[in-house]
């Protein structure tokens, strides 16, 4: 976990939006620290170490903030100031004897300002893997942070080593939208500053934008945002249906990659029984949800539970960056590669984003294995559905309905699935779409097969509001 805290040492915060020069912005974007991190590593000139530091930085995703959503906001007039360090040229055969501060053109500013209840806000990473390789580097430029937004709106900042409560989120379907740096920022901020020595003119790129919502509109759950994707290049074509044998075989394999591994990657405590704790689950990524679908498998995520720690993430990580051959027995071998799903310009499929959405009614693209039969006087299947989404960390749904046929296109009935495992056979396997009264959080997996692929469920609505 990486946290940032930023303290404006005045009380109050000078920054202009991007869109409109007379409007204050808030919260500050977190691009604009990233910004403030550069700017100190340039004036201090601390070499590859601190640069590594950045471009590490830049890579990790959208920060969760801690602020104050409810600050005073006041608009600015417009002044007019002189221009600093203009070159002032003489006409030939003329002389100017005005003062020099006279002699410089003007320009329209605004500057307009926040007064926030708590001038303190904090930049939080809980997924930072790789943090204490850089730590000295980052420490040394937030503690050089001399001011954020306007230079009339100094700051104190520094590591800090608790984690706090953030009061927004990063969340596709959220209210606010801020700007995020991504990878190559820091390259082309450094671009930027060059071409300014000659044009003073030129600005850096907006950059990424990443919507915000405040956590308490979503409910999340024990499984992790923060997936570990991987693609399936060549091989055999290989179909949803085919999900439990597949994904068993991926955990087999990567588990041999990892050699003797702790209950939360392998799924079994220290005498070898199933793990009853929550651990690595690995869902298909299939083309699904649209107007051609078929099914295929594109990839796989592998989602740990979101409190594993950073060392567990790193590991896990590091096994699966290399490409690398998942051999299938006479069918032949599949090459797996890791991709990027945040900045991924290819298949939609492998995007995961998709399954991490806030929406209120979702539907199976596996089945739900039940860990117990329904009966006619109970518990009944939709009991046994609200009770699997309780021992996730979901709310209680409001409505449950079962099928055979999942609402979601290109997904096979539920009895076309095969293959045996321990946790699913001789039990029922079931498509279900489920509504809560409110908007929740994915990614939803449900069910006794939820560790093995089953049981993944796609949003079909958008949270509402």
């Amino acid at each position: 976990m990486l946290t940032i805290e930023v303290e404006f040492l005045m009380g109050r915060v000078t920054l202009s939006q991007w869109e409109d020069r007379t409007q204050a912005e808030w919260p500050p974007h977190p691009q604009r620290l990233f910004s403030a991190l550069v700017a100190a590593h340039g004036e201090l000139d601390g070499g590859e170490a601190f640069e590594r530091a950045l471009r590490w930085l830049e890579r990790l995703p959208a920060p969760e903030i801690k602020v104050d959503l409810l600050p005073s906001l006041r608009t600015s007039p417009s002044y007019f100031v002189p221009v600093n360090d203009e070159a002032v040229k003489a006409e030939k055969g003329r002389s100017d004897f005005r003062h020099v501060l006279d002699r410089r053109n003007r320009q329209e500013r605004f500057f307009p300002t926040v007064v926030p209840n708590d001038p303190v806000v904090t930049f939080q990473w809980p997924v930072a893997s790789g943090f204490e390789d850089h730590r000295d580097a980052l420490s040394g430029l937030v503690e050089n942070i001399t001011y954020l937004g306007h230079s009339s709106s100094p700051v104190r900042a520094c590591l800090r080593a608790q984690a706090v409560l953030p009061t927004l989120c990063p969340d596709e379907e959220g209210s606010f939208s801020l700007r995020v740096p991504g990878a190559g920022r820091f390259d082309r901020l450094v671009s930027v500053h060059s071409l300014r020595e000659e044009d003073e003119s030129v600005q850096p790129p907006l950059g990424r934008f990443q919507s915000y919502e405040p956590p308490d509109v979503v409910t999340p759950n024990v499984f992790s945002r923060d997936a570990i994707v991987v693609a399936f290049a060549g091989g055999p074509r290989l179909g949803l249906d085919s999900t439990l044998p597949l994904m068993q075989h991926m955990r087999n394999a990567v588990l041999a990659k990892l050699g003797p591994s702790p209950e939360v990657l392998s799924g079994h405590d220290d005498k070898g029984n199933m793990s009853r704790k929550p651990h690595l689950s690995i869902v298909p990524l299939p083309f699904v949800n649209s107007r051609h679908s078929d099914g295929s498998l594109k990839g796989a995520a592998f989602v740990l539970p979101s409190d594993a720690d950073e060392p567990i993430r790193h590991r896990l990580s590091a096994a699966l960056t290399q490409t690398w051959q998942l051999h299938l027995g006479p069918l032949g071998s599949i090459a797996v590669a890791h991709v990027d799903w945040e900045s991924n310009d290819g298949l939609k499929s492998l995007n995961f984003s998709k399954y991490t959405q806030v929406a209120d009614t979702w539907a199976t693209v596996t089945p739900v294995v039940f860990d117990r039969y329904p009966k006619s006087k109970g518990p009944t299947a939709a009991e046994i559905i609200a009770a699997a989404c309780e021992r996730i960390g979901l709310p209680k749904p409001l409505e449950v309905m079962i099928s055979a046929v999942s609402a979601i296109s290109g997904v096979p009935r539920a009895n076309e699935f095969h293959g045996r495992s321990k946790q699913v056979d001789n039990r029922l396997r079931q498509h279900a779409v489920i509504r809560f009264e409110r908007g929740i959080k994915g990614p939803v997996i449900l069910g006794a097969g939820r560790f093995c692929g089953l049981g993944l469920f796609m949003p079909l609505g958008k949270s509402k509001p």
